[in-house]
Order: C-alpha cells, then structure tokens, then sequence
C-alpha cells in the first residue's frame, strides 16, 4: 500500500506540474543529439577522447554558445548603467600569463616533435601513458583549453564598457576555435595538424604579447605602431593554413582525417576574410583605438 501510495502521489506531482513528460522529452532530445555527435567524430586515438573537453560531447558547444550570448547581450546589459571597471593590473597579468603558456607549449612541441620520427608523426601511433606522443599531445591539448581562457579576454572589453571591441570577428574567432580543436582532437591519430596549430601558437604569442604592451597605459601607444603588421600576419597565417591543407598535405600521403583538412581549408578561408575586412575597415581608413 506503501507503494502505490508513493506512486500515486508521483504521478499527482507530474499532472499537477505538467512537466513530467516534457522534461522526459527534453532529456531525451540532448541525450540523443550528444550520442550523435558523439559518434559523428570518434576517429581518434581512444585515450584522447577521454580527455577533459574532449571526451564531452555537448559542453564545448553550450560553453561556446553561452559565451556568445554573454558577451553580445548579457554582459553589455549588465554593465550598461554602471561605471567602467580599471583592470589594467589584472588585463597585464592575463596577457603575460598567455605568452608564458603559448611560448612554452610551442618551444615544448617544437623541440620534442623530431624524437617522434617521421612515421608515427604522418601515419599516426598509438598515445601510451609513458610515450612522447602522449606527451606531445598533452601539450597540444593544454593549447586547446586555453581557447576557453581566452573567454576572459572579452570580459575585460565589458567591464571595461569597451563594447566597440567587442566586434563580430572578435566574437566568432573566440567562439569557433574552441569547436575547431575540439573535433581536431577527437578525429585526427596523425601529428600532421600540429603544424598549423604551432603556427597559431607562434601568432598568439605575438597577439597577447601586444594586447599586454597595450594594457600597461595610453603611453606605450607610440610602440604598437606594429598593430597593422599583426593583422597582416594573421591574414598571412590563413592563407598558409589552407595551402598547407589544400597543397602540402596531399602530396605527403600522411593519414589525415578529410574532415579535418576540409575544416582547416573552410576555417582558413573565413577568418581570412573576417580579418581582411576587419584590416580594409581599419587601417585603410583612419586608425582606430589601441
């Protein structure tokens, strides 16, 4: 009797608040898209998929999704009728920590890759616990988590009430490469896509290296003269990307997901654009603010 009474008066609750069977449906719906997607980019070695952000199917998504919203909409809201914060301390230490973290995972990467030989990096090995591939690849995973660090780099625009920085390139780059590394990570086995991304490495460096001059006062603005020349060479990294996947990466006969060099080539293409048209819109008129 028991039982039944405690039965009874779950199904009370979920005709009285009509949710029951929605929530049911809703549940259902995310547990099926986050299989599909799941087994939609399940290539790669089975020891990085169970890798935090990686072995996550959905949550890179929602977390780069929330963060488009906050930054286009909640955080500008939220801040719009208050004063505009001073965070040069904070913005300096965020930024050197950056080219600290960039410069160490590339020179790591960099000076580590030839011990891996040239048939496990273009064929692809097995990532053991104790192999040098497991730890390449750490390290290339640790520059993938710091595309959800960069996040706070937005934050300071909207605390700072700097929402004109705040600009669709800057938004969509945040949002994308994180999604971008997240299925590199989950379909490629070979070392091939690391070269690429040790070059965005190397223009991150350069980047955070002149948003940290920048942050230090309007006095160090007759030093960043360069900012120009650092769209260039963002620009410049693009086209390399999608001749690298395009041109190079064929005609070595390496194992490379099409997937990923199909990414690599549409992903090159539209922030060439995006940041051609952001350099066109900047420097070809009148110079903006640091």
């Amino acid at each position: 009797m028991e039982v039944r009474d405690g039965e009874f008066m779950r199904a009370e609750n979920c005709m009285s608040n009509a949710t029951c069977g929605e929530k049911s449906t809703i549940m259902l719906f995310f547990e099926e898209l986050d299989a599909k997607i799941g087994n939609s980019f399940n290539s790669g070695d089975p020891e990085i998929l169970q890798w935090f952000l990686v072995k996550q199917n959905l949550v890179p998504f929602i977390l780069c999704g929330c963060y488009a919203i906050f930054v286009k909409l909640i955080g500008p809201a939220i801040m719009k009728n208050k004063e505009p914060l001073k965070l040069r301390t904070p913005m300096i230490v965020f930024n050197l920590f950056l080219v600290v973290a960039y410069t160490i995972t590339v020179f790591t990467v960099v000076t580590n890759l030839p011990r891996l030989g040239y048939d496990k990096f273009c064929m692809g090995t097995q990532v053991g616990n104790d192999s040098l591939a497991y730890k390449l690849v750490r390290w290339m995973w640790f520059m993938y988590i710091l595309k959800y660090v960069e996040f706070v780099d937005t934050l300071f625009f909207i605390l700072r009430k700097k929402n004109h920085l705040v600009s669709n390139l800057h938004v969509i780059h945040h949002t994308v490469v994180p999604l971008l590394g997240w299925i590199l990570l989950r379909t490629e086995t070979s070392g091939f896509q690391t070269i690429p991304v040790l070059l965005n490495g190397v223009v991150h460096i350069i980047m955070y290296t002149y948003y940290g001059l920048a942050a230090i006062g309007p006095h160090m603005k007759k030093y960043l003269w360069w900012k120009k020349y650092l769209t260039i060479l963002q620009m410049v990294q693009f086209v390399f990307i999608v001749l690298f996947v395009v041109v190079i990466a064929p005609l070595t006969g390496c194992s490379i997901v099409k997937s990923s060099l199909l990414i690599d080539a549409l992903g090159g293409i539209v922030f060439f654009m995006l940041f051609y048209n952001f350099y066109v819109n900047n420097f070809n008129t009148k110079e903006k603010e640091v």
